[in-house]
């Protein structure tokens, strides 16, 4: 209804549930236990104003849409994390193809100088913009 990158834009933006941490076990099949799971929790409300966080994050075509079919309700959409890392890592290359820095990179994405410098070498050296510079990998 928003369109496959919106949902995930709007995913990536929404905060995370953590459960399974400080001795709280989570149980799945055959009384395994794992160490945390994650879930991503929803509100949408019935009524939009311009400033309200969904409107930020998606715009107001968008949000509208969201709030006129699930208005009032509490949704707990996939966390879409396998998804949402291909799309990540695809902005990522882009950027870095654009000629950004792994110090831009990774303060834009909260990721660490060393996740995307491994995302870099995933490139072909002649596709990066400024291939030959050595300041815009740091």
């Amino acid at each position: 209804m928003i369109g496959r990158d919106a949902a995930l834009y709007l995913i990536g933006q929404l905060p995370t549930c953590i459960s399974g941490i400080d001795g709280a076990k989570s149980y799945g099949r055959e009384g395994s236990t794992s160490k945390r799971s994650t879930r991503v929790i929803l509100y949408v409300p019935k009524r939009l104003t311009p400033d309200h966080r969904l409107v930020e994050i998606l715009g107001w075509d968008r949000a509208r849409k969201l709030a006129d079919w699930f208005g009032g309700s509490i949704l707990q959409p996939a966390n879409c994390n396998a998804i949402y890392k291909r799309f990540r890592d695809g902005e990522i290359k882009r950027r870095l193809k654009e000629g950004a820095s792994n110090g831009q990179l990774a303060s834009v994405f909260g990721m660490s100088r060393e996740s995307i410098r491994l995302l870099r070498m995933q490139i072909p050296q002649e596709e990066l913009k400024g291939a030959n510079d050595n300041t815009a990998q740091d």
